[in-house]
């Protein structure tokens, strides 16, 4: 997570209050697609998922009912205040770009929606979730390129 050096605050900080809004209408308008890419790659029972920058439990969720009881799911973010553990799926604290992979490796799925925009060292986060991959696993990354800002807001 960028943070400004100046006061240490950050804009999408999941201690304020809005952080809820914030990860229902993120849920609202990308899980579908989220979902779709999903299906595409197979998810199914027995898969072992990494869930990187979780926010919330929508996708944790729908992973653990995906893989079912023989699967499992670990659901990980640097503020974990958003999530619960539940049925199917462990909520872990966790900084892709500072710690190894959390255990439960090697894995089938790798996802990470609207993370690495929030990482300094985005090299490192890709390289630790494409190690954690089971050879033939999938690492999907959903994700702004932040490049492009200027070309769309004049």
């Amino acid at each position: 997570m960028t943070r400004n050096s100046s006061d240490n605050a950050y804009l999408l900080d999941n201690q304020q209050a809005e952080a809820g809004e914030r990860f229902a209408a993120l849920s609202a308008l990308f899980d579908p697609s989220t979902f779709r890419h999903f299906e595409t790659v197979g998810v199914g029972a027995g898969w072992r998922c990494w869930e990187v920058g979780a926010g919330g439990p929508t996708v944790p969720a729908w992973l653990a009912e995906r893989v079912g009881p023989a699967g499992h799911v670990v659901a990980t973010d640097i503020d974990t205040s958003w999530m619960r553990e539940a049925a199917g799926y462990e909520v872990l604290r966790h900084d892709v770009a500072a710690q190894a992979p959390p255990e439960g490796g090697p894995f089938d799925l790798i996802h990470a929606r609207l993370v690495l925009v929030h990482v300094a060292d985005r090299d490192q986060a890709l390289r630790s979730m494409a190690e954690a991959l089971r050879p033939g696993g999938w690492l999907v990354v959903e994700d702004g390129d932040p490049a492009l800002l200027p070309q769309i807001c004049p």
